[in-house]
Formats: structure tokens, C-alpha cells, sequence
């Protein structure tokens, strides 16, 4: 388990330490992990920012139906995934 810890945080680390010329000089946020043009006003990190707001929130809001919804029947579809043995894999 520790060689796939390792293996992936090596291969998402390497992106940014080797970053090209146009990598380098964007501005202090992105700078060596975002390519090409950077965000042009503060309009960009405002509008990104609201995205993420919004993701995180559907995604609380999914897991929040899934595991505390109301209902209770053992027959509900949620069970199927919740009580699988094998999780699909």
C-alpha cells in the first residue's frame, strides 16, 4: 500500500517540478502548476471560487440523501450499494 501512496504522490508532485518556461510566469497562485493563460481579472477567481462552493455543497447534499435520508425499508435502493460485499470491484 505504501508503494502506490508513494508511487502516486511522485507522479502528481512531478507535474509541478518541471514546469516550462510559460508554467513559471504566471502569477503567484498558479505559478508551475497551471499552463498557458492565467486568470485575467478578479472576476476569474471569484467565478472559480463560486464553482467550488457550489461542487462542495451538491456533494454534501448527495451523501446527505444517500446515508440520512428517511427512509427505512431494508428494501430501498440505497441498500443495494450500502450492503454490497464485493463494492463493485
Amino acid at each position: 500500500m505504501r508503494k502506490y501512496i508513494f508511487t502516486i504522490s511522485v507522479i502528481l508532485v512531478s507535474g509541478t517540478a518541471f514546469a516550462c518556461d510559460a508554467c513559471k510566469k504566471q502569477k503567484s497562485l498558479f505559478t508551475g502548476i497551471s499552463h498557458g493563460r492565467g486568470p485575467e481579472s478578479n472576476w476569474d477567481y471569484l467565478i472559480v471560487a463560486l464553482m467550488i462552493v457550489v461542487t462542495l455543497y451538491v456533494l454534501f447534499a448527495a451523501l446527505k440523501c444517500m446515508f440520512k435520508s428517511s427512509e427505512n425499508h431494508r428494501s430501498h435502493i440505497k441498500y443495494t450499494f450500502i450492503e454490497s460485499d464485493d463494492y463493485g470491484i
